[in-house]
């Protein structure tokens, strides 16, 4: 009877631990990041990708937009462009392992990179 309750014990740990490794191994599920006049979030949405927004928060005629950076590459603007206080999604799926970050167009100032 004791050599039950052990395994049975034995087997619920390494169900839980399988578990939290499980947790630990996925993904970073949303996030946001911010410059000076523009508002980026984003949101795991499935298979490595991420669904991305943005917001144009200052009035000057200069917009939002999202660059990416593949490991070893140089920066490129992808998605929709947002020119207003509304937000909008980026029309572009972020990718798992590549750098992300929000800027103002026409401007040159971005938010920290991340990766996804």
């Amino acid at each position: 009877m004791a050599k039950i309750k052990l395994a049975a014990r034995a087997a619920t740990v390494a169900g839980s631990a399988l578990l939290l490794l499980g947790v630990a191994a996925a993904p970073a599920y949303a996030a946001t990041l911010s410059t000076t006049g523009a508002k980026g979030r984003y949101e795991y949405f499935k298979n490595g990708t991420y669904q991305m927004w943005l917001t144009d928060t200052l009035s000057d005629g200069h917009c939002a937009q999202w660059q990416e950076k593949a490991s070893g590459g140089s920066w490129t603007w992808v998605g929709e462009r947002n020119c207003s206080s509304g937000e909008i999604n980026a029309v572009w799926l972020g990718r798992l392992g590549y750098q992300i970050r929000i800027c103002r167009t026409g401007v040159g100032n971005c938010s920290t990179a991340v990766k996804l």
